[in-house]
């Protein structure tokens, strides 16, 4: 028996040192895995050459694994390659060694000043091949977290400032912004690697800690690993309810459709076609950056597209040409602002990060016929002395408010982004044609098989519009189903087995739709089965709550129908 509790595993192929490691136990012959359709959990891809000098992607690897133990409760396998040299040897075939090994949960690229090579080994038969398998597996590259945000499956390890055109590459093969975790040592003339030993150092200009970004990746990890969880478990309640006929369902007689099926289909693309807002987030001085990622998070929450998701960029060249970039792509920036001056460029040094970012902003909404709007959020601290240089960058821009600009000092994040939201999103959502109708009713696809047969029967007696809402839009349907409830009579929200959907989504609709105050009053309605059901209720004016059986819906919500018309 092996001594230890956490043990490497080496396997010898053809000279070639492959090492296997698994948490938190040893496991005899090869790896296991959460997934039975998976041959790793974690792929570790980088160029070896990133390993030969002090052994960093070794000591990562190593560092990540305690992390996980400390993190995960899951035993996770991991596939780790020490080779000194890149790729394989000749006498292996690449798609058949390297494809069974790349079939793995999470891809984890050691993205380098090399790594990004359109010629190398790692880049053409470990990225681009792990983007294309994901891409095509059943659960995509992207997986949806079950606080609704949505992570990828490609988790960028980034350990050098790279190149533009590099950035640019990882982006158009990322199909998206570069959200790396960065394990970046940078004093002046300096552009390496974070070490651990880094952290008793006082000169790292980007202040980050080799310990806290070990945490990050971890944490990464167990929020996709849940996210996988979380569709499995959604899909296995799906799978298990069997496919009865409607009349099965509700001994009823099969009746012709006679309402109308749902919001036109034109109306729907209408909407969906609707650009997000995209909110360059100024990266801000070192005391705001946990404020900044927390406002990150809620303005992804509200439906916000927010740039940049990486740490600022080290070297002032670096910075300039990444806040250009981000900005082209942005529809608006907001800018958090403390007594801290922030950092200063090296050969400016009146002049901070912060404060070019936003000369950058108020240059691009003074341009003619601009509609890019500025936000500033000054967090004022009394108890703490305002810098001389930012309080008089504070009062300058007091002073010279443009139109497309707004100054607050709002106390709370959720107030700023709701601020933001309504002058952003709800003023440039399309008027739709919605309809006059008894009945506006509601439910998730997920729920889809259970509520037609309902609405079928609903519809004998009432007019009834129907949304079902597919995935990946709710932010757009919540604005659809703004405008059709003020022109029904009853809005009506069911559920079955989306129940994580139903209750946020119908305590945000009544929100917007005048909440006490709203015309239209609005319904809850769920199935007792399962029976965590019994607790999802929504008490507010002008909403009732009901869970009742399959088979006492359509009375339930006709009930409800007479009593808020009158007609009892």
């Amino acid at each position: 028996m092996l001594p230890g509790i956490f043990m490497r595993q080496a396997a010898q192929i053809i000279s070639k040192k492959l090492v296997y490691w698994t948490t938190p136990n040893w496991t005899p012959a090869m790896p296991s895995t959460l997934l039975p359709d998976y041959e790793y959990d974690i792929f570790i891809s980088y160029r070896h050459n990133d390993n030969q000098y002090d052994g960093w992607v070794s000591e990562f690897v190593e560092k990540l694994r305690k992390e996980l133990v400390a993190t995960v409760k899951d035993k996770l396998t991991v596939f780790f390659d020490e080779n000194p040299e890149d790729g394989l040897l000749e006498s292996h075939h690449v798609d058949h060694t390297i494809s069974s090994k790349i079939k793995a949960l999470i891809f984890i690229p050691i993205v380098s000043q090399t790594y990004c090579d359109t010629k190398s080994f790692a880049w053409n038969n470990e990225f681009l091949l792990f983007s294309k398998t994901a891409s095509n597996d059943r659960y995509g590259r992207e997986i949806r977290l079950p606080n609704g945000n949505t992570a990828s499956r490609i988790l960028p390890v980034r350990i050098h400032e790279i190149e533009r055109d590099d950035t640019e590459l990882l982006e158009n093969s990322l199909q998206g912004v570069l959200r790396s975790i960065d394990f970046i040592y940078h004093v002046q003339g300096v552009n390496r690697p974070l070490r651990p030993k880094d952290d008793d150092r006082q000169d790292n200009l980007n202040n980050t800690i080799y310990r806290n970004q070990i945490n990050k990746v971890a944490n990464a990890i167990k929020e996709i690993i849940n996210g996988v969880k979380n569709f499995d478990s959604k899909s296995q309640n799906i799978q298990s309810t069997s496919e009865p006929s409607r009349e099965e369902v509700l001994k009823v007689p099969s009746m012709p459709r006679w309402y109308n099926t749902t919001v036109p289909s034109d109306i729907r693309v209408a909407v969906l076609d609707v650009p997000q807002p995209t909110v360059f987030l100024a990266w801000a001085s070192n005391d705001l950056k946990a404020k900044r990622e927390e406002i990150a998070l809620i303005l992804t929450r509200a439906g916000f597209q927010v740039i940049p998701n990486s740490d600022c960029p080290s070297t002032d060249e670096g910075f300039k040409n990444a806040v250009a970039e981000h900005f082209g792509r942005a529809s608006c920036s907001l800018h958090i602002l403390s007594g801290e001056f922030g950092r200063r460029f090296e050969e400016e040094d009146a002049v901070s990060f912060p404060m070019h970012q936003f000369e950058m902003a108020k240059k691009k909404s003074a341009a003619p016929g601009s509609k890019f709007y500025t936000f500033v959020w000054y967090l004022e601290d009394s108890s703490k002395q305002t810098k001389p240089q930012q309080d008089e960058f504070i009062n300058n821009i007091r002073n010279y408010i443009t139109p497309n600009m707004t100054f607050t000092n709002a106390f709370s994040p959720m107030q700023l982004v709701e601020d933001m939201r309504s002058l952003l999103i709800i003023e440039k959502q399309k008027m739709l044609d919605t309809k006059d109708t008894d009945i506006f009713f509601i439910f998730n696809k997920q729920d889809a098989k259970d509520a037609y047969p309902l609405t079928d029967l609903i519809s004998k007696d009432y007019t009834v519009e129907v949304m079902n809402i597919l995935p990946g839009g709710e932010e757009q349907y919540r604005e659809m189903s703004t405008q059709q409830i003020p022109k029904s009579k009853l809005a009506v929200v069911y559920f079955r087995y989306g129940a994580d959907w139903a209750l946020p989504f119908i305590k945000q609709v009544w929100k917007q739709v005048g909440g006490a105050s709203s015309p239209t009053p609005m319904m809850l309605v769920g199935e007792d089965d399962p029976q965590t059901n019994m607790a999802r209720i929504f008490k507010a004016p002008k909403v009732s709550s009901s869970i009742v059986s399959k088979e006492e819906v359509p009375e339930e919500v006709k009930k409800t129908y007479n009593k808020v018309t009158g007609n009892q």
